[in-house]
């Protein structure tokens, strides 16, 4: 397994369910290499967010374009 996709596992683990929802860990091709992205749903909101692993925190993902 990768290193990535072992520590988006973790974070991923820790979620509080009366804070997220539907969290999955998505694989896909980013410039020629395989890339994982962790990306729930804030029930306060009801936005889908990424996590960030450079900034370590949960992100707003833009759905808009």
């Amino acid at each position: 397994m990768e290193p990535v996709q072992q520590r988006l596992m973790k974070i991923r683990e820790t979620l509080s369910a009366e804070e997220w929802r539907d969290a999955r860990i998505y694989r896909h091709i980013d410039e020629y290499k395989l890339d994982f992205t962790l990306v729930a749903t804030k029930i306060s909101s009801g936005q889908v967010h990424f996590y960030d692993l450079d900034r370590g925190e949960f992100v707003p993902l833009n759905l808009n374009g």
